[in-house]
């Protein structure tokens, strides 16, 4: 009975996040090698998480099994990897007055314009 229960196991799919955890069952791990040393993955790799009768938690990802610990602080990004950096602010590209979008405006500002400064010469 013992040896049919270590082989069962429920299986469930996980996509790794940013912060290179899995989570499961409303936790977060990390998978660890058998020697305890964390691996890193791209965020959005697919996983699937073994969850064994006995209540040992491992994780398939690329054909490879990893176990899995939980992690006590959950960060959307990884410290260990630089943050991404933002893009530069794009400036608003305002057209020449001469441009063919702003012809006929333009036109209509100076018309206007030059209405005004002879209404001012009248006066004197």
């Amino acid at each position: 009975m013992e040896k049919i229960n270590r082989t069962l196991a429920i299986l469930s799919t996980r996509t790794i996040d940013s912060g290179h955890c899995i989570r499961f069952n409303n936790k977060y791990y990390f998978p660890v090698t058998e020697n305890g040393d964390r691996r890193y993955f791209a965020g959005k790799t697919d996983c699937m998480v073994i969850e064994t009768f006995d209540g040992q938690l491992l994780a398939n990802i690329a054909d490879k099994l990893y176990l899995i610990k939980e992690v006590a602080e959950h960060v959307l990004v990884s410290k260990e990897f630089d943050a991404p950096k933002e893009a530069p602010k794009k400036k608003k590209y305002i057209p020449p007055m001469d441009h063919s979008w702003r012809k006929v405006s333009f036109a209509n500002y100076a018309a206007k314009r030059s209405t005004v400064v002879l209404l001012m010469f009248d006066y004197f």
